[in-house]
């Protein structure tokens, strides 16, 4: 017994007895890595054959067969026929490469991009469970995180974009602008009366983006403006709203102290006005309605300032960039037709 316990003092005993636990421990993590390998494997065919595309396999079978090209190649090659909008042919090229390539990253890179199509097409539901599939390979991965919020923010379940955001946010990544424009869309979908709702957008009116959620929840209720509570919102961002409101909305009173406002409503002829407009399309109209010819009217483009895209629609978000509060609104020259005004209402 006593030659036992000389054992155990022995460091050298200790020694070996400290090498067998890394040993052991290492062993254990070993063959738990190699398990847990092959049951994501597994998970990630079950998972890539919802999502196969049958038609145009041995296409694809045929791309892969050459041994020299590595994933960029393969990716770019997938990139470019999303470009031109094969969209399916793109989609089929990354769900093959899934199958073929197995490190982490190169799945997670996979599935990312394969997301950023389906968002692109439309399938938001598809794109969504790429995005939370992406970040279980990678929970830290920005752009999924990013991406998956803008898929959220479309499927209008903007409380679970908010909590992605927090993950963001997390990670020293500043999203206080999407945060305050997160909100303001989840409040003007509650329900709840109207002037705690009111209160609740005013406070978040901070961007180009909420101060328009909150005038048009204002107009959609049949309400007016106040236009002295208001007045440090930006009106160049509300030009199109101006532009169609019914004239007794607005407070003539209040447009006497902001050049904007006086320039809409002299080029509607609510107002007369000596001073040259600083807006060109609007300058044309009254000089036109002075020559008492009353067919000119406007209509809007919407012009991102990041990216440089136009659309015809208004945007709080670039749908190109996904930038939010970019937008710029272009007014531009029409001739007035008899439903112009009801159709841009």
């Amino acid at each position: 017994m006593d030659n036992f316990y000389i054992s155990y003092r022995d460091p050298l005993f200790g020694i070996i007895v400290f090498f067998l636990l890394v040993f052991m421990v290492s062993f254990v993590n070993y063959w738990w890595s190699v398990y847990k390998n092959k049951d994501e494997e597994k998970s990630i065919q079950k998972f890539i054959k919802k999502f196969q595309i049958e038609s145009g396999d041995n296409e694809y079978k045929i791309i892969f067969e050459d041994k020299n090209l590595t994933l960029d190649t393969i990716i770019l090659l997938a990139k470019s026929y999303e470009k031109i909008g094969q969209y399916e042919k793109s989609i089929g090229i990354y769900l093959y490469a899934l199958a073929i390539y197995k490190k982490r990253r190169e799945k997670q890179n996979i599935l990312f991009l394969l997301g950023k199509v389906y968002l692109r097409v439309g399938f938001l539901e598809r794109a969504r469970e790429i995005f939370i599939r992406s970040l279980k390979i990678s929970p830290r991965h920005e752009d999924s995180l990013k991406y998956l919020t803008i898929t959220y923010e479309l499927l209008k379940e903007y409380k679970k974009a908010e909590e992605v955001l927090d993950a963001l946010e997390e990670l020293d990544v500043d999203v206080k602008k999407e945060k305050t424009y997160m909100q303001a869309m989840n409040i003007s979908k509650e329900e709840m009366p109207f002037e705690k709702k009111k209160r609740r957008l005013f406070e978040l009116a901070t961007l180009k983006s909420t101060q328009r959620i909150y005038i048009e929840f204002i107009l959609k209720n049949g309400k007016k403006i106040d236009f002295q509570e208001v007045k440090n919102f930006n009106f160049k961002n509300l030009f199109d709203i101006f532009w169609r409101m019914d004239r007794d909305m607005f407070d003539i009173e209040f447009s006497k102290n902001s050049p904007f406002l006086q320039e809409i409503l002299a080029a509607r002829g609510i107002i007369k006005k000596d001073l040259h407009s600083e807006i060109f399309e609007l300058e044309i109209i009254e000089h036109l309605k002075e020559a008492h010819y009353d067919k000119a009217d406007l209509n809007f483009e919407y012009f991102c300032s990041s990216c440089k895209n136009s659309y015809p629609f208004y945007f709080s978000r670039c749908p190109n960039c996904h930038n939010i509060d970019s937008v710029e609104i272009v007014p531009v020259l029409i001739k007035k037709s008899f439903n112009n005004r009801e159709m841009m209402i």
